[in-house]
């Protein structure tokens, strides 16, 4: 299985290609989409290509060169429209000026003429490639038909590029339809086999919302995104702001009569930045008292932080430096923990949705002094 992190690093291969060579012939109104065949579009210089992977398109790609907003004067981007396996349909950009977090943002947006917005999941390809997979991704397709403009924004991702003129002829917008139907590619949903899915973009959170808290938790916990097998949940404080993003998976061994709960948490408060919670129904500790205890993913030892009992079966961690628990996290897809009352292991948390819920609403990874 490959590591959470990479997960969506590689889900749309190639999302953000580098311009298509200059030499790839002209395209005719009557084409059509030919495996592994380059085109180019006269309006707007845009290429296109039906890129194969294994012997298989895996996607078609329409690129442009494009500005875009940056810090201090424009940068120049690969923009990119993409029908493909691992992601379905996508807009994705490419240049070095993008950070290089991993991220996965459920509450970016997709802009048309400044008017239409839609929501969409937002992630890193690469270091220098981010891309975004709107909900109603066939209304997408269907506005930039007549779009002159175009904006992605996503707090998440500390992105937003602004106006970015399209200047995409109907026959290049038609040529991607056509190629997507041509190889069989769903635009709703990644459809490659070793694609996760992607969580169901949202609008994004108010800054204020209902505070009460209810039977199951702090107001927000019962709200939860499916972010691959975990559960996420925005938790909201007594103003009504976000206070805490959390991720957890719960999992049991044992038949119904003798079974184990197990329990794994990652959250990022405004108070203690990025920590761990683990829970064993089996356990019977002493809360506050402090453990001895190895965090390992990969077989390697994550140094810097301290173990206590939270309750008699919940044991939390706390680093010394979150952000340096969060590129540990995703350096590699297994965590392994132990002490002398207990030995846990399992899957790591997806680190890039927490990073993004965090940036969304001004919470640190680390811990606050």
């Amino acid at each position: 299985m490959r590591t959470t992190a990479l997960w969506f690093r590689t889900i749309m291969a190639c999302a953000a290609v580098a311009v298509i060579a200059a030499s790839a012939r002209p395209s005719h109104a009557a084409d059509q989409p030919v495996a592994g065949k380059q085109v180019r579009f006269e309006k707007g210089f845009w290429s296109a290509v039906p890129q194969l992977r294994d012997g298989k398109v895996s996607q078609c790609v329409l690129v442009a060169s494009r500005q875009r907003a940056g810090r201090g004067a424009g940068v120049a981007t690969n923009l990119s429209l993409n029908i493909g396996r691992g992601a379905g349909f996508a807009i994705g950009i490419r240049d070095d000026s993008l950070s290089p977090e991993h991220v996965l943002d459920d509450q970016a947006e997709i802009i048309l003429d400044e008017g239409r917005a839609f929501p969409a999941a937002g992630f890193d390809v690469t270091s220098t490639a981010f891309a975004m997979h709107p909900g109603d991704a066939a209304a997408v397709l269907a506005g930039l038909d007549k779009a002159a403009t175009l904006r992605l924004h996503s707090d998440g991702a500390g992105l937003d590029t602004g106006v970015i003129k399209l200047d995409l002829p109907a026959e290049a917008l038609d040529w991607l339809k056509q190629c997507g139907k041509t190889f069989d590619i769903a635009i709703d949903r990644p459809t490659a086999p070793d694609a996760p899915p992607l969580p169901n973009p949202r609008p994004r959170s108010p800054e204020r919302a209902v505070a009460q808290p209810t039977a199951a938790g702090p107001a927000g916990i019962e709200d939860k995104q499916k972010i691959s097998n975990w559960d996420a949940s925005e938790l909201r404080g007594p103003d009504g702001k976000v206070a805490v993003c959390l991720i957890r998976q719960h999992y049991v061994t044992g038949n119904e009569k003798d079974a184990r709960h197990f329990a794994t948490f990652a959250m990022v408060s405004r108070k203690r930045g990025l920590t761990l919670m683990l829970k064993d129904s089996d356990l019977h500790l002493t809360a506050d008292k402090p453990i001895e205890a190895t965090l390992k993913v990969g077989g390697k030892a994550f140094a810097g932080f301290s173990v206590a009992a939270i309750s008699g079966d919940e044991i939390g961690i706390y680093p010394q430096h979150g952000a340096a628990l969060a590129n540990f996290l995703e350096s590699g897809d297994r965590f392994d923990f132990k002490s002398p009352a207990v030995g846990m292991e399992g899957p790591v948390p997806v680190v890039a949705w927490l990073r993004a819920c965090a940036r969304r609403h001004g919470i640190g990874l680390e811990p606050a002094l």
